[in-house]
């Protein structure tokens, strides 16, 4: 199973591969196995996740299962949005570029992740700031050589 589609998309630019990791692939391999094992006829019709009959689910029913396992485990109710909100802070707090969070989340500009997640890039833009500090102190002390790089090519203290 490489595709899935339940009908057009809104516009063509939705119409687009996503990355996922080897964690996330092998867990999807793993339940479209178990789906396929469980309905050998092929009623499924390339779904992964879905109804005993083959259909898919209904979005409240997820939104439900959620609400039910969080409160299983003792954890704060949330939306299935959280979790996007959630995801976008993780790669923001990691170092990730907002352009590239901005393309993950298929937001349709730049600036729709800026204005949802600006306020998080702060250390990234102390770390950018301190960056350009370290490069103009090399420069300053003769030093022009090129700056040490660290992760996400951003300059590193010597």
């Amino acid at each position: 199973m490489t595709a899935l589609s339940l009908g057009q998309p809104k516009t063509e630019a939705s119409r687009a591969w996503i990355s996922l990791s080897p964690r996330v692939m092998t867990a999807l391999h793993r339940q479209a196995a178990l789906q396929m094992a469980a309905h050998p006829e092929g009623r499924l019709k390339g779904l992964v996740f879905a109804r005993p009959g083959g259909t898919p689910l209904r979005p409240q029913w997820v939104l439900d299962q959620l609400h039910k396992r969080t409160a299983e485990l003792g954890l704060p109710r949330i939306g299935l949005h959280a979790l996007r909100h959630t995801a976008a802070s993780i790669m923001i707090a990691e170092g990730i570029p907002l352009a590239i969070v901005s393309k993950t989340l298929r937001h349709a500009t730049l600036a729709t992740t800026i204005n949802l997640y600006g306020h998080l890039s702060k250390d990234s833009a102390d770390q950018a700031v301190q960056a350009l500090a370290r490069a103009l102190d090399h420069a300053q002390a003769g030093r022009l050589r090129a700056v040490p790089r660290g992760e996400h090519g951003m300059p590193q203290a010597v």
